[in-house]
């Protein structure tokens, strides 16, 4: 989904509802052009008969196409046990000093700076228990990113009422699947 809105890491970035930080630690790893996965300690092929640990070692320790990040990524969430988790994720993707985890309702945040992508996957009834609550958030959601004239949106849902909510019709949509 980042890849799709065109965010590169040449700005600010914002998850203000960002649940176990999945979203933000993704933007962290491509404003660094690290490889997903960089830090994980093994992985099932290193078990195939024929491989080659020298030459996995090479590939994978090279850190050449690395580069440098001079903005921002947050990740917001109201629930203090989402922002342990999302912290606790950072850590072990090696992302902890790139991503600030606040917990902030989506309401409360102040823009970073001018120029902020913001992406998210909201709330969309697949967990919550009582359904009747989307309206409401999607509004609020809508309501707060009014006052950002020069900041992207991009979010995954299946509300179909989003658009009504939120206020604005979408520029575009695109079927992806979660």
């Amino acid at each position: 989904m980042i890849l799709l809105s065109g965010w590169n890491g040449q700005s600010d970035f914002l998850d203000p509802m960002c649940g176990s930080g999945t979203i933000p630690i993704e933007a962290a790893l491509i404003a660094h052009n690290m490889a997903p996965g960089l830090f994980r300690s093994q992985y099932a092929f290193e078990k195939w008969k024929d491989f080659d640990k020298d030459m996995f070692e090479t590939v994978y320790n090279d850190d050449s196409a690395e580069r440098p990040f001079n903005f921002k990524i947050k990740g917001f969430d109201k629930d203090p046990k989402a922002i342990a988790v999302a912290r606790r994720n950072a850590r072990a993707a090696g992302l902890a000093d790139e991503i600030d985890f606040e917990v902030r309702d989506f309401k409360d945040f102040e823009p970073i700076k001018e120029r902020t992508v913001v992406i998210t996957n909201p709330p969309y009834g697949e967990r919550l228990e009582d359904k009747a609550d989307l309206p409401a958030l999607y509004k609020a959601f809508g309501d707060s990113y009014k006052r950002l004239d020069s900041w992207s949106a991009y979010m995954i849902t299946s509300y179909e009422d989003t658009e009504k909510y939120f206020g604005r019709k979408a520029d575009k949509n695109r079927k992806i699947y979660n």
